[in-house]
């Protein structure tokens, strides 16, 4: 891939932004040193990660169980009205 050194990417810019040394290094193309602890927070990152999609998951079972409710509560009056 022909790169151009006056084109800056979009993911370049957010490591400058995050740490610049961080990206300093980067560019020299020097390894991190710490990369136990980036595993651990990339693993740490997917388990919450995991977590948010599973509680919208809950969230929309209790409004489907909660619409459920709502519609079998109407329906009994309604029946109930009848048979009086």
């Amino acid at each position: 891939m022909n790169r151009n050194d006056d084109v800056v990417t979009a993911s370049e810019i957010a490591a400058w932004a995050w740490c610049p040394e961080s990206w300093r290094l980067g560019a020299l193309g020097l390894e991190p040193g710490n990369k136990a602890a980036l595993v651990r927070g990339e693993k740490h990152h997917e388990r919450k990660a995991w977590f948010e999609v599973f509680s919208r998951k809950l969230i929309r079972v209790g409004l489907i169980l909660l619409a459920f409710a709502a519609f079998m509560a109407i329906l009994t009056f309604l029946f109930r009205n009848v048979a009086e």
